[in-house]
């Protein structure tokens, strides 16, 4: 069984001056190695800056999107682009579009210790 989880579908809050749909309103993904959200980003808006301890990856599925890293100067970012910040790295989201929202997808997680073991040493094992 396909399980689909949708943005058009999902309860969305107002949260960082965007609307926002947790994954923890679907069942099941309590059982997920990261959370999840949708991020919609309103026609002509920007998001408050963010800033926070876990890493992220956001993904543009819809909309005409710009991300500002660290006060830099926007870099437009097309659908099917991903941008991976680093934990800690203030970050907003721009919608370029006066007419049509910016829809991403986020998944997010807390660094661990587990993460260590993907590394590569320096001989190679």
């Amino acid at each position: 069984m396909v399980r689909r989880l949708s943005s058009d579908s999902a309860v969305l809050t107002d949260e960082y001056a965007i609307r926002i749909g947790r994954w923890s309103q679907y069942a099941g993904t309590d059982r997920l190695p990261f959370h999840a959200m949708w991020c919609v980003v309103p026609p002509g808006g920007t998001s408050a800056q963010d800033c926070h301890p876990e890493g992220e990856l956001a993904v543009v599925v819809g909309g005409q999107a710009a991300f500002v890293i660290e006060d830099g100067e926007p870099q437009p970012t097309p659908v099917g682009t991903a941008v991976l910040l680093d934990p800690k790295e203030r970050h907003t989201i721009r919608n370029l579009s006066d007419t049509e929202p910016v829809t991403l997808l986020s998944i997010y997680w807390l660094p661990g210790a587990d993460a260590s073991r993907d590394e590569v040493g320096p001989d190679g094992r």
